[in-house]
């Protein structure tokens, strides 16, 4: 190999020869490509990842905010759900969850399955500490049980979410 100022040329040591009797490095040199070396790609991108999940995330908390919205609206109406309060707010999450997984899937492109399950993980964990925070008795046993749904709602989602 014989160095240059700013690159390497290689001596050549292979015998490809193409007919016409020009070497592939003598071609290849020629068009300025130089040696080609195919690169992995990473596995997950994690600029990827975080664009994604924060674009998924936007949608589960307008989604969120609007249900929060319609349910004191139909409040004020008269409506009284309340009896009924923790599933709404349960399948509500969910619902938040597999459209925020749709969005993440659909930014990301690659992956879904995976970005479904970081989104369901981030948004169980924000929904666990804000619970803690305001001083709710959460039980352990039944938060990994919701997230494990979460989790498998979120894979669906992304899924589904790539293919859009």
């Amino acid at each position: 190999m014989t160095a240059g100022f700013f690159f390497a040329t290689p001596a050549p040591e292979r015998k490809t020869y193409l007919t016409g009797g020009l070497h592939i490095d003598e071609i290849k040199f020629g068009l300025g490509v130089g040696l080609v070396v195919k690169q992995e790609r990473p596995a997950v991108n994690f600029r990827l990842v975080l664009t994604a999940v924060f674009a998924g995330l936007k949608y589960v908390f307008v989604f969120l905010l609007l249900v929060t919205l319609l349910l004191a609206l139909t409040y004020w109406l008269g409506w009284d759900w309340s009896a009924y309060e923790q599933t709404i707010y349960q399948y509500t999450i969910y619902t938040a969850v597999v459209l925020g997984a749709l969005a993440t899937g659909y930014k990301a492109r690659a992956k879904g399955w995976l970005m479904g399950i970081v989104l369901a993980v981030a948004a169980w964990l924000i929904f666990f500490i804000l619970g803690r925070i305001c001083g709710l008795e959460q039980k352990i046993n039944a938060g990994l049980i919701n997230g494990a749904i979460a989790v498998l709602l979120g894979i669906v989602g992304g899924v589904i979410g790539i293919n859009l």
